[in-house]
């Protein structure tokens, strides 16, 4: 059985559309990590849609709080659960013409009372790596595939990668850096998805090409930890 992960249309992640939503002076004025990141229960009282989120204010038992998700659909008076969550102080909305004194930003949220499908359980000896790149991708010189990445990453630690591929999330200003999935077509067990972090601007479903150093096993707190992460990149012109 699966449970049905909301994630935003604009697709972290990630969570995907050009961010209208950011603190002020592009600095929130304090960052702190939650101190208890695991699953939480929550009941939807209001939603704000802006640009690149979805603002919410929930309840979960004796408390209130805002929280916020990539763009997606809510409902009002349903219960969702999520995970981990980095709390944002004096947040200010550009969107929505508001401060927050506090709002916890989210990967995403999931409906327990979604409907589930049955499906097969996955073998693993059925996972199979691919080398072969998507119609359209092409590596620039000097470049790796997410393929290669994966099967030599432990010697790649903290050195600096050239990738290219296709934007398939991007999540803007969490934690002051925009956050991109990309993905190249190639795989290795089933792994076919970087997580990037930069400063840079870029459009879901856009092929790019970027620059950045390699990190190994990343915990950011909050529960946003990475086995391997592109950190500080910088897209190749």
């Amino acid at each position: 059985m699966k449970k049905f992960i909301i994630w935003s249309a604009a697709g972290l992640v990630a969570l995907l559309v050009l961010i209208q939503c950011k603190p002020n002076n592009e600095k929130p004025e304090t960052i702190k990590k939650v101190e208890n990141a695991n699953s939480h229960q929550v009941t939807v009282k209001e939603v704000l849609n802006a640009n690149a989120y979805t603002y919410l204010l929930v309840t979960e038992g004796a408390k209130e709080f805002w929280i916020a998700v990539p763009k997606t659909d809510v409902k009002v008076g349903k219960t969702y659960t999520y995970e981990g969550g980095m709390e944002m102080k004096k947040f200010e909305s550009k969107d929505l013409k508001r401060i927050f004194d506090s709002v916890f930003f989210v990967e995403g949220i999931t409906d327990p009372n979604a409907p589930v499908a049955t499906e097969a359980p996955i073998d693993p000896k059925t996972i199979i790596s691919s080398t072969q790149l998507s119609k359209g991708i092409t590596l620039d010189k000097g470049g790796i595939s997410i393929f290669d990445l994966y099967s030599t990453k432990d010697k790649l630690a903290g050195k600096t990668v050239i990738l290219t591929g296709k934007v398939v999330k991007f999540l803007p200003e969490i934690m002051n850096k925009n956050w991109i999935h990309l993905q190249d077509g190639t795989s290795l067990n089933g792994f076919n998805d970087i997580t990037i972090t930069t400063l840079a601007k870029v459009k879901v479903d856009e092929i790019v090409t970027i620059k950045g150093t390699v990190a190994l096993n990343k915990d950011l707190g909050a529960g946003y930890k990475y086995d391997i992460l592109i950190e500080d990149a910088v897209l190749v012109k």
